[in-house]
């Protein structure tokens, strides 16, 4: 079995997979305060949990766009796997782990390893010309030529940033989750609110994909993916043909076939 780590900003979501299935999903916080027992602890009470036997993984592959976290995750695991397997975790991004992606933007170092690995696994399942949205701590656009190229792409805030900031920086909003709304005029503060967030985002995304479609001059296959993907997912049926939960997990597997 493979064990993936996807390390972001808020959250670490780590995929075990049986072949080309995936057959556990979940969710850790990403805390630099925690050690490396914290974390092994942590990930074996996932198993235990799943009555998963730490001994049939036979292999890991981490992607990190938290470089402190990569290093602490990647010890937690040696100390629950064999030895052989300890000595050839997968890290993306270091000397021995390719992706066979070319990348045209000004530096190739700016760019997310998650970025890569869902244009990596986007291409993979689709083939070219994508553009994949993902709502994670940023949301990102990806865009993906029609030879499975890396051509850049847009960061915007991401939807809980957007929310803290209000709530943080001024004095009367509160805090709130974003939800499903029908009404855009809002009859409450939440509502409003929600509507801002909501709305503004289905905005942001329809527009910037008419946007990155005009400048390259073609239709693309649009992905939506990431946390809150499913809450946008109706209102955005007419402007995405796809909803991928597991492309970043499907991406790593992919790249650790390849290598």
């Amino acid at each position: 079995m493979l064990l993936t780590f996807d390390i972001g900003n808020t959250n670490i979501t780590i995929g075990l997979f049986d072949g080309e299935k995936l057959v556990h999903k979940w969710r850790l916080i990403s805390s630099t305060k925690k050690s490396v027992d914290d974390y092994a602890v942590d990930i074996i009470e996932l198993f235990l949990t799943e009555q998963i036997d730490c001994l049939k993984i036979s292999g890991i592959i981490i992607a990190s766009v938290v470089p402190v976290l990569t290093g602490v995750i990647h010890e937690a695991v040696k100390k629950f796997v064999s030895e052989e397997v300890a000595q050839q975790i997968l890290i993306v991004g270091d000397d021995k782990t390719r992706l066979n992606i070319a990348i045209k933007v000004k530096n190739k170092n700016e760019v997310g390893h998650d970025r890569l690995i869902n244009a990596i696994a986007g291409y993979k399942k689709f083939g070219g010309d994508l553009i994949i949205v993902d709502f994670g701590t940023a949301t990102t656009f990806d865009v993906v030529g029609k030879d499975g190229e890396y051509l850049g792409g847009v960061i915007a805030p991401g939807i809980n940033l957007s929310i803290k900031a209000l709530h943080d920086m001024t004095a009367q909003l509160p805090k709130i989750s974003v939800k499903r709304q029908k009404n855009v005029i809002g009859k409450t503060t939440i509502e409003a609110m929600n509507s801002g967030v909501y709305f503004g985002y289905i905005s942001l995304i329809e527009g910037m994909i008419e946007k990155i479609e005009k400048e390259l001059g073609c239709k693309t296959t649009r992905i939506i993916t990431g946390g809150l993907a499913e809450i946008f997912k109706d209102a955005l049926k007419n402007s995405v043909e796809h909803r991928e939960a597991d492309l970043t997990l499907e991406g790593l597997r992919i790249v650790y076939e390849k290598n």
